[in-house]
């Protein structure tokens, strides 16, 4: 009897796998752009959901003699899908070497060979399974006891320092710099999906400067190479970052191009600390980077929050978190069969903290210049009740069209806190992204680039090809009044390329 447990145990933990792998220690790559680390919270969760687990597999052990024939075939199958499903984390590693079609077929392929294996010879089947799951009985110290050792230790992630206190001055002009992550030029403008409708762009786009050829940070490289890692302080400095380095989890060092020594991200001659040291309030509100605890010192207001993914999706309170670890075994990051998939959720509800910053940095008159780097239309794209998860006409275009209609209302939002708050006569709003849509094969490296100047009300096209590396140069110019119109932007970022 308590071999057949041990065996349940064993089996119960392999297809927690997904889960338990979440408790492994991260290295200091992974923990800088982490706010929170697993906890306690989540070893019990996992420990309760494998014991839980264990007591019916061990019971239809135990019963399986008696069972008929034909379930006793269809046990085995239905193991086998338990770990395969449990194993699904894995695909997204496996897709750096096949594509997403290769792979599903060969997963498929290989599943119902198993299958029909696992039928034919049942017996033997069992037997290998039972072998294979005594033979990882050592996995459970992975579970019930390694945790133990490294949770009970201090957290290595660092705080966020205090911020900055405010200050009296303000720029001549107030600037919000927008940054929306993974917005593509050529899907949002010239090859806009059909049917998508964009009104606020449109109407902001007829009354502002539009540049349809600013390149990415990042350009000269392939797109689908481009990262928001190296992307974003490329775009805050000023230059191109040729690389970057972790010292430890609240340290990273980035080389940029014309410097023989690194960085610290936070240091040194940012946008963020120009503006400092102006004598004008800063305000920043982003994901993914931990812009609190790099640039504390130079924001007067801030907010941050990682990255979601299925290691850190779950929530923080034990029985809720069994029940989200539980539930992640039959969903991915975008597609689940209750409807919205958690880190689909989470992903949501940190857009929905961004969008409440940024319409309250855009209505504080003390804030002179505020930098927002929003979640979307970065996937996993939102639920849309309306269409389900696959579209109109299926994956990926029409997902991402369903974003880019998030990034229209976000807009609007934003324009209509300024609106209220009576300071859209004095606010330059520039838009633009780190870089082009990366779900699709192309070569096109521009991302959008538009600047509404107060109280601008004839727009002005421009086919000027320049890097978005100026936008930080162009930040300044306009805080500081040195450029006041479509015209001066063209020139300004003209000159600013061939410096």
């Amino acid at each position: 009897m308590w071999r057949n447990y041990r065996i349940s145990l064993s089996f119960a933990n392999l297809i927690y796998l997904r889960a338990w792998a979440d408790l492994i220690p991260l290295n200091s790559g992974h923990l800088y752009y982490r706010k929170t680390i697993p906890g306690f919270s989540l070893y019990f969760a996992l420990m309760g959901d494998v014991l839980a687990l264990s007591i019916p597999i061990f019971l239809l052990l135990w019963v399986a003699p008696a069972l008929s024939s034909w379930l006793r075939r269809v046990l085995p199958v239905a193991a086998i899908a338990m770990v395969a499903l449990a194993a699904g984390f894995l695909r997204a590693h496996l897709l750096h070497f096949v594509s997403a079609g290769i792979l599903s077929v060969l997963l498929a392929l290989l599943f119902v060979a198993a299958s029909v294996l696992t039928i034919r010879f049942s017996s033997t089947a069992i037997r290998l399974m039972k072998g294979a799951a005594l033979a990882a009985t050592p996995c459970l110290a992975v579970t019930f006891v390694a945790p133990l050792f490294y949770l009970s230790g201090p957290s290595p992630l660092p705080p966020d320092p205090p911020l900055a206190k405010r200050l009296a001055g303000s720029p001549p002009v107030r600037v919000l710099w927008i940054v929306f992550d993974d917005w593509d030029q050529r899907l949002t403008f010239p090859d806009r999906p059909r049917g998508t409708t964009l009104p606020i762009l449109d109407i902001l786009a007829d009354r502002s400067f539009v540049a349809s050829r600013a390149l990415a940070g990042e350009a000269g490289m392939p797109v689908s190479g481009m990262a928001t890692a190296i992307a974003i302080p490329s775009l805050l400095y000023g230059k191109r970052a040729l690389g970057s380095a972790d010292a430890d989890p609240g340290t990273r060092s980035i080389l940029f191009a014309g410097s023989e020594e690194p960085t610290a991200f936070g240091s040194g001659d940012s946008i963020l600390a120009r503006v400092r040291s102006e004598g004008w309030n800063l305000a920043i509100a982003g994901w993914y980077l931990p812009y609190c605890r790099v640039f504390a010192a130079q924001a007067t207001d801030c907010y941050w929050d990682e990255r979601y993914d299925q290691a850190s999706s779950a929530s923080p309170r034990p029985l809720e978190a069994a029940v989200d670890e539980t539930r992640m075994l039959f969903e991915t990051e975008m597609y689940s069969p209750f409807g919205r998939s958690l880190v689909d959720a989470r992903h949501f509800a940190e857009y929905q903290a961004l969008l409440a910053a940024a319409r309250r940095y855009a209505a504080d008159p003390s804030i002179g210049v505020a930098f927002i780097h929003f979640n979307i239309p970065h996937a996993p794209y939102f639920y849309n009740p309306e269409i389900g998860r696959f579209g109109r006409r299926g994956y990926p275009d029409d997902l991402y069209a369903d974003a880019l209609r998030w990034v229209d209302r976000s807009v609007g939002d934003i324009l209509s806190a300024l609106r209220r708050s009576g300071l859209d006569s004095k606010t330059a709003i520039i838009i633009s992204s780190d870089h082009p849509a990366r779900l699709i094969q192309t070569l096109d490296p521009h991302v959008p680039f538009i600047v509404h100047l107060p109280g601008e009300t004839a727009g002005m096209p421009s086919s000027l090809e320049f890097s978005a590396l100026g936008t930080a140069n162009l930040v300044m110019a306009i805080a500081r009044g040195d450029v006041r119109s479509p015209a001066e932007i063209e020139k300004f970022l003209s000159r600013d390329r061939n410096r």
